[in-house]
C-alpha cells in the first residue's frame, strides 16, 4: 500500500556550507509505504484513509513549524533524512503489528528531490 500527506514547514540546518544554512522552508510530501500478508473481511490489509489519517497525526506536529525548535531536532539537523526516520518511527509504533509494518517513508523535499527511509 502506498499513500502520501503533505506539510510545510521552516529549517535551518546547522554546518551546511550553502544556502540552507539559512532560514528557508519546504512544502514536504510524505510517500508511506505500509506491507501486510493479511487481509480483513473486505480484502484490505488497511485503508488508505486510515495510513494517512495516522500519518497526518504525526506530520501535524511540524506542519507551519520551525522544525529547529521541536524537541526531535534540537540535537540534530532537520535534514530530510532525519525528518524521514522520525516520521517512519512514529508512524511504526502505530502501525505495525503482527499482520502490517511501515515499509518505508519517502520524503519529498521538492519536486526532483526524495529521501526514503527503511529498516
Amino acid at each position: 500500500l502506498t499513500t502520501f500527506v503533505e506539510f510545510s514547514s521552516a529549517h535551518i540546518l546547522n554546518g551546511h556550507k550553502g544556502s540552507c544554512k539559512r532560514m528557508h522552508g519546504h512544502n514536504w510530501k510524505v510517500e508511506v509505504e505500509v506491507s501486510g500478508n493479511v487481509l480483513d473481511n473486505v480484502g484490505m490489509v488497511l485503508d488508505f484513509k486510515d495510513i494517512r489519517n495516522s500519518t497526518n497525526d504525526i506530520v501535524n506536529k511540524l506542519d507551519h513549524r520551525f522544525l529547529n525548535d521541536l524537541e526531535p531536532f534540537k540535537e540534530i539537523n532537520p535534514t530530510a533524512e532525519n525528518i524521514a526516520k522520525y516520521i517512519f518511527l512514529e508512524l511504526s509504533k502505530v502501525v505495525n503489528n503482527n499482520e502490517t509494518k511501515i515499509k518505508s517513508i519517502k520524503l519529498w523535499e521538492t519536486e526532483k528531490s526524495a529521501v526514503m527511509y527503511t529498516e
